[in-house]
């Protein structure tokens, strides 16, 4: 399953297409040893989908904060989107996270960490003032 450039969600974990209650679903449709790739230009839900992951232990992959940094040379990984070049060439770095799914014994359990929102909004958005 490519999960790439979703919304962060950052007000609500049970909207994030990367928190328990989505990746319950996945796992309903994944064949058993499927995987998640999580393509991202926001810097809180790359956090919160690591944090999840190393908190219920997953396989991870792949994980990267820079994927355009000269380590892979993957050309699946390589294709870029018409937003994630505006991303891109706004400075922004795209964050990669690439693991195995699977639901602990005990059921799994939502990261309880602060994250720094995001400080930027889509290009045709302005950022709201709080």
């Amino acid at each position: 399953i490519w999960i790439t450039f979703p919304d962060p969600q950052m007000k609500k974990v049970t909207k994030r297409l990367t928190s328990s209650r989505f990746i319950r679903r996945y796992l309903e449709v994944l064949r058993p040893g499927g995987s998640i790739h999580l393509k991202t230009d926001s810097p809180f839900l790359y956090t919160y989908t690591k944090a999840f992951v190393e908190l219920n232990h997953q396989e991870i992959l792949t994980d990267t904060a820079d994927l355009y940094d000269g380590a892979f040379e993957d050309k699946i990984l390589g294709i870029k989107t018409y937003y994630e070049r505006q991303w891109l060439s706004r400075g922004l770095t795209i964050k990669y996270l690439h693991f195995v799914p699977k639901e602990p014994a005990g059921g799994f359990v939502e990261p309880d960490i602060e994250i720094e929102p995001d400080s930027y909004r889509s290009f045709s958005r302005s950022r709201r003032v709080q």
